[in-house]
């Protein structure tokens, strides 16, 4: 063995025992910047012919590499790179996850042109004008996931690297891949536990306002404070998706939305937080609230009970004074239903007193006095002394507040307190009137005639009497029924029949003899003809209703 073997074996020794430190050396530290300070000076110490070294580590949220850790180079410059995956020398090394060796300037020139101007402008600053002679990249990278990529460049003419020079970095890259994972997976378990931490003081200041009483009015400065934005509270049951909406929820109900100053999405992982703790706290604030209004409802129910089982005289003052109104007559008694479905959800409890309270608040500003209830799946009105006109005014609000929800309403007429069963049974007749016959979503009993007779009457009593006044007719000629029935439609006016079915007065004539020889009863009959006008107007219903 000459002296130059000998050399040689002593320097691959050399490097073995380099290698074994620094290997200990990465893995004494999980913080990152440690890792990256000692992949650096490692990297010093086993390649001797330059003094450049330069980290890239990839960005996940940004999806680029960027600058971490350098040395021989302008750092502040070179933090403004912001490189894409396949751009430059950088770019192509992290995609195809492979360590390069360039030893002529044609090969760097030719793999750095693709680097945007204005990356390059910062990279050319970053290495002081420099333009480099011969380089390596390595990647980093640990179970085929690559973390980023150490660059070694030589800006000196008589230096080149060798790939012995690049194996050696490769095996270090390598060890301190291991080492970036540690540290990210440390760092990440010291954020999840920061945050959990953060997450339990968040929790103890906005319960802290629950208990201490303050409610939804409070948490929303507190929470405006601890994200350093504005947010603005929506008392709504509806929610419509919007990335700076966030849906205050119990279940699968909406309680209500905060409106955010920005998108939900571009508050940090930590404000996120606070806001998802604002709302469960509101919920529970909502929930409570609506506990104790379910119970004022329940009491409204049992004093509506007890108005419609004839209220004792000596109730009367203790009912009015719950209601504050200081008249016991011409209270009206309004029902409203949905005419397809149901006003409210039956498993959604807020739906329904979100819209007790608003017909309440819309009450109040109308008319003053009133009194809300529900049942089964009514919303039934007290009023006490209102005009018509406030009436009209008021069915109009109700039809605005469910918005396309389309209605029937029932409208008792005015009663003394201790009468009031009587105007709710007129209102639900009213109602089921406006269901049979669906001539008008909006019934008021006192403005029926006949109809609310007929209507309270057995179908089959009505079918056997239309049967015995014109059943004849109805099995005639379908020409004499059509007579008959503009013949009562214009009051016996024998010029306006004859005008309306485009006939002759002599045609008309005829035809209404035909019809009192078919029904054998006189047309000039008063008993007759408000028989005939009954049934008629009976049949017409009944056909409607098919």
């Amino acid at each position: 063995m000459n002296f130059q073997q000998i050399e040689t074996s002593y320097l691959d020794l050399h490097k073995a025992k380099k290698l074994l430190e620094i290997n200990k050396l990465l893995t004494q530290s999980l913080h990152l910047q440690d890792v990256l300070q000692n992949l650096i000076t490692a990297a010093s110490e086993l390649v001797n012919i330059t003094d450049t070294f330069i980290i890239y580590l990839y960005d996940e949220n940004t999806g680029k590499l960027k600058f971490e850790e350098g040395k021989g180079v302008d750092v502040e410059s070179l933090r403004k790179l912001s490189l894409d995956p396949g751009e430059s020398i950088t770019g192509q090394v992290f995609t195809k996850k492979k360590a390069i060796l360039f030893n002529s300037e044609q090969e760097i020139d030719e793999s750095m042109s693709t680097m945007s101007p204005e990356n390059y402008h910062y990279y050319l600053k970053g290495v002081h004008g420099r333009k480099i002679k011969s380089a390596f990249c390595v990647p980093i990278v640990y179970k085929n996931h690559c973390f980023g990529i150490l660059i070694v460049d030589n800006f000196n003419h008589d230096g080149l690297f060798s790939m012995a020079d690049m194996e050696v970095i490769k095996n270090i890259a390598d060890q301190s891949a291991i080492a970036i994972e540690h540290s990210r997976v440390y760092n990440h378990l010291l954020k999840k536990n920061q945050l959990l931490t953060d997450s339990i003081s968040i929790h103890k200041k906005f319960y802290q306002v629950i208990i201490e009483g303050y409610g939804i009015k409070s948490i929303i400065p507190l929470l405006e404070e601890l994200i350093q934005s504005r947010v603005i509270y929506h008392e709504t049951n509806l929610f419509q998706r919007n990335d700076r909406y966030f849906p205050i929820v119990r279940g699968q109900e909406i309680l209500g939305v905060l409106e955010l100053e920005k998108p939900f999405a571009a508050f940090v992982e930590n404000e996120q937080i606070i806001i998802e703790h604002a709302s469960l706290a509101m919920a529970l604030e909502i929930t409570k609230d609506s506990a104790l209004l379910e119970q004022e409802l329940h009491f409204r129910n049992e004093v509506f009970n007890q108005l419609l089982n004839e209220v004792q005289h000596y109730d009367v003052g203790r009912i009015m004074h719950y209601l504050k109104w200081d008249q016991t007559n011409d209270i009206q008694c309004i029902i409203v239903e949905s005419a397809v479905d149901s006003l409210w959800k039956n498993n959604k409890v807020k739906e329904k007193q979100w819209l007790v309270l608003s017909i309440e608040k819309m009450l109040n500003n109308i008319c003053n006095k009133s009194f809300v209830v529900t049942h089964t799946f009514q919303l039934i009105i007290l009023l006490p002394g209102v005009t018509d006109t406030v009436i009209k005014k008021i069915i109009q609000e109700v039809e605005s507040i469910l918005n396309k929800e389309k209605i029937i309403v029932g409208i008792g007429r005015k009663t003394s307190l201790q009468q009031l069963a009587t105007s709710y049974q007129e209102a639900l007749r009213s109602i089921s009137y406006a269901k049979t016959y669906k001539t008008s979503n909006i019934v008021e009993y006192s403005k029926l005639g006949m109809e609310r007779l007929f209507h309270e009457m057995e179908q089959h009593t009505i079918d056997m009497y239309i049967q015995d006044k014109i059943g004849k007719l109805l099995n005639s000629d379908a020409s004499l029924l059509e007579t008959l029935l503009c013949f009562i439609s214009k009051n016996k006016n024998h010029k306006e029949t004859a005008t309306e079915l485009h006939i002759h007065g002599n045609t008309l004539y005829y035809r209404l003899k035909k019809i009192e020889e078919i029904l054998q009863s006189s047309l000039n009959n008063e008993k007759d003809w408000v028989d005939l006008m009954i049934a008629t107007q009976l049949y017409v219903a009944k056909q409607k209703n098919r």
